[in-house]
């Protein structure tokens, strides 16, 4: 399936994740850069664990609503408001939506979407959250790479700086992919500041 971790600091973001999709049947692809599990999409780093189709609608048929240089509670009204509607709205608009679920909107797949340096977690139910850790890991090999950072750096792992955090996702990376048969590589490493700078570190499929 997929691994994505991504880790929260005090004003940026990294996601690091793997290339590997594996049908229900067995069958692999390896995605290319148009089709990663992340992609920016104008201030966002936007992504998904579950269904390809999410990736899809998230890369090319959705356009997010602009959230400035909102932070903090400001930010997070705006996703809960604005943003999270705007989602929901795209994903039922291009048919990606459980509709045996009467009682509430539900879709498939768990939502990564990282804004002005924040990260949130965007469940099936279209709620998001926050982990007080800072740490969000998705997909089948999600629990690989958590284990290694907390193994490889325990407590001090808050303590990491941008450049140390992101080695050691891409460390994390390859051991999920090692260990998980439904996560592979090539790897990738994206990180964003809150001053909206987004960059991409060098890729390895090692």
């Amino acid at each position: 399936m997929t691994t994505i971790i991504a880790v929260q600091g005090p004003s940026w973001a990294v996601v690091g994740f793997d290339s590997k999709v594996t049908e229900e049947g067995g069958r692999s692809y390896t995605l290319g850069r148009g089709s990663a599990k992340v992609m920016k999409n104008g201030q966002y780093l936007l992504g998904a664990a579950g269904d390809v189709r999410a990736i899809n609608i998230l890369a090319y048929a959705f356009t997010p609503p602009n959230a400035s240089d909102l932070i903090g509670i400001k930010l997070d009204r705006f996703v809960t408001s604005k943003f999270i509607p705007a989602l929901r709205a795209c994903f039922e608009e291009h048919g990606y939506v459980a509709k045996e679920q009467k009682e509430q909107a539900v879709h498939g797949s768990i939502v990564l979407a990282i804004i002005n340096g924040q990260i949130y977690e965007i469940g099936e139910d279209y709620a998001w959250v926050r982990d007080t850790t800072g740490i969000y890991s998705f997909g089948s090999g999600g629990d690989y790479a958590l284990a290694t950072m907390h193994a490889t750096w325990g407590d001090k792992l808050s303590e990491l700086g941008l450049t140390d955090t992101q080695k050691t996702v891409r460390e994390a990376l390859q051991i999920a992919g090692k260990l998980d048969p439904s996560s592979g590589a090539p790897f990738h490493v994206l990180y964003q500041t809150a001053r909206l700078k987004v960059s991409r570190k060098a890729s390895t499929s090692k």
